[in-house]
């Protein structure tokens, strides 16, 4: 008896101390626009469907300028969503880009939402949390 009390002593401890480092490291994270940085492990990745392959931006808009890579069409996971340059596409208009990891490597990039298919358009900022 004495050694399973231990034993969850331990573990308990062993909790704790993970638990706090933890949120010390996630205090300590500081928010930036550093494309190199993967997103946070604690970032709910929600999947759609984009219906073409299209530009990924390093910032949310359509310029040239800001073209990162590409983000192919089929099932890509989001992050979360912010509002920027409107954009039409697909006989959709629209100012939400929403946050990803394009195919080509680039972390923390920008695709406009019009791509989306019709259930993910219409459902985009209710299922992703605003950046």
């Amino acid at each position: 008896m004495p050694s399973h009390t231990l034993r969850n002593g331990l573990l308990a401890v062993l909790a704790a101390v993970g638990l706090l480092t933890g949120a010390t490291q996630a205090a300590s994270a500081q928010p930036g626009s550093d494309t190199a940085t993967a997103a946070p492990q604690s970032a709910s990745l929600v999947y759609m469907n984009t219906v073409v392959s299209q530009w990924s931006h390093f910032t949310p808009d359509w310029h040239d300028s800001s073209h990162a890579g590409t983000l192919y069409a089929g099932s890509n996971y989001f992050f979360c969503y912010t509002y920027g340059l409107t954009y039409t596409g697909n006989g959709h208009t629209s100012s939400v880009w929403l946050k990803t990891d394009d195919d080509f490597g680039n972390h923390n990039v920008w695709v406009s939402d019009v791509y989306l298919d019709a259930e993910g358009f219409r459902n985009d900022i209710l299922w992703l949390d605003k950046c």
